[in-house]
């Protein structure tokens, strides 16, 4: 897996209508911080990009959710080749 990956997403409390974005790196766990006490879940909507070859994708995530692109980057291979 690349070192070259980074996220970035918005989350969205549907009951409350807060929201936010942030950004983080692969293999962290993402967390909003929200908890306004009503019910229903944080959902997050987030894209990841490599900086070395330009690959992406995306996912939706539940809030407390770590993240793995589980991206194999070609710009590695041809490095090392």
């Amino acid at each position: 897996m690349s070192a070259d990956v980074a996220w970035g997403g918005a989350w969205e409390h549907p009951v409350c209508g807060a929201s936010g974005e942030a950004v983080w790196e692969d293999e962290d766990t993402v967390f909003s911080g929200h908890d306004c006490g009503r019910e229903g879940e944080v959902t997050w909507s987030a894209e990841w990009h490599c900086h070395s070859c330009g690959d992406s994708g995306d996912a939706q995530l539940e809030d407390d959710t770590s993240t793995y692109a589980d991206h194999e980057c070609d710009d590695d291979e041809e490095a090392a080749a």
